[in-house]
């Protein structure tokens, strides 16, 4: 039996340009031994941040950008309200810098916080909203939402890791809340070998955090009690690709919007429901997400895709309150869990051939009326 070859669900995507560019780069970049805070690390900052019309400081990764921008705020005391489906270690990060995080319930068309959080944020301690854009999805109301919650005098932080940014951005997701973050992870739709930028209106927290990303010359705040052990400087490696990939994106959009297009037709040729009224796919998306009903059909569906070569991921396997580490917070309840439980990230990246997707989207409509390619 041929064993069928494996579909991943992200490879990091680096186009021919982004290969050529960023070889003769990191070539003079080892001839001159400069490593961190060189002027690789510089232009990326100006690019991005000319692009967003916001102070930019690139860090080490999309943790310590949210890290440094918590610190920026002043978080400690404060109440961090978190959607309840994000990753464990915000809330966690939150915790560790002395602020109460709060989970928020969840829209279950675009997996972001509820639209409602205006209202769930009036009792809460001067309240800094951690906005996910949840697998770069973009929710209808969120700028609305967030000028809401901004001009209650709440401090709002876009956490836009997945998302990837439109031609002109300065008007667009990351330039809505107080501050933002991008990643530039291998699992990101802007990938490379890590590294991040944090996005600051203001002038002054811009200059906190970049002070605070290295540790060299820092010991008086140890000595003080202030954690702040690591440095946190992006690689000027990680910058030149990061610079790269950030020129190139629209190629990356382009191709990701094929994708998009292939699985949306192939679920709609047959009405298959696995994208809920109002999730549209969008250009920004880093992960094409679909609901699958029951939370044991997305389990037989994984399984199934597992054992023929096609990997996938399970938005969550818990909120996060219900981890340990993390009790003590409001949940939930099973909704939330079922609804994390059902949905179901699919092979989606630049490089992925259109034929797997046809073969992916084969497989998860074929679930949901049971049977299917075994």
């Amino acid at each position: 039996m041929t064993t069928p070859p494996d579909i991943p669900i992200w490879h990091t995507y680096l186009p021919r340009p982004v290969r050529r560019q960023t070889h003769l780069e990191v070539a003079g970049l080892l001839k001159s031994g400069r490593m961190v805070d060189g002027p690789l690390t510089e232009r990326l900052e100006q690019a991005v941040g000319s692009a967003f019309d916001r102070h930019a400081v690139a860090v080490a990764s999309g943790m310590d950008a949210l890290e440094l921008l918590l610190e920026a705020a002043e978080a400690r005391g404060r109440d961090v309200l978190i959607p309840a489906n994000c990753f464990p270690s915000i809330p966690a990060l939150t915790d560790q810098l002395g602020a109460r995080p709060r989970p928020m319930p969840v829209d279950p068309v675009h997996l972001a916080i509820t639209e409602h959080i205006p209202e769930l944020a009036a009792d809460a301690l001067r309240p800094i909203v951690v906005w996910v854009h949840h697998v770069g999805m973009v929710a209808p109301y969120a700028r609305r939402t967030i000028n809401t919650l901004r001009n209650a005098g709440h401090t709002v932080i876009e956490d836009c890791a997945y998302l990837l940014p439109g031609d002109h951005p300065a008007d667009g997701p990351g330039t809505w809340g107080d501050m933002a973050l991008f990643s530039y992870a291998p699992t990101k739709p802007l990938s490379g070998n890590g590294g991040a930028v944090a996005l600051l209106r203001n002038a002054t927290d811009a200059e906190h955090v970049n002070t605070r990303r290295s540790h060299s010359g820092q010991e008086h705040r140890w000595l003080g009690g202030d954690r702040f052990h690591r440095g946190r400087a992006i690689t000027e490696f990680a910058a030149a690709v990061a610079y790269w990939q950030w020129h190139h994106r629209a190629d990356t959009r382009s191709a990701l919007n094929r994708l998009a297009s292939a699985y949306t037709s192939s679920f709609t040729a047959i009405d298959s429901q696995v994208l809920p009224a109002g999730r549209t796919p969008q250009d920004t998306w880093g992960r094409f997400t679909v609901d699958l009903a029951t939370p044991a059909i997305a389990r037989q569906t994984r399984e199934r895709m597992a054992k023929n070569g096609i990997t996938t991921s399970v938005m969550f396997d818990l909120p996060w309150s219900g981890y340990p580490a993390l009790s003590g917070t409001q949940s939930y309840g099973n909704g939330l869990l079922q609804l994390l439980q059902r949905t179901v990230c699919i092979p989606y990246h630049p490089t992925l051939q259109i034929s797997a997707v046809h073969r992916v989207a084969e497989f998860v409509t074929d679930a949901l009326i049971q049977g299917g390619p075994q």
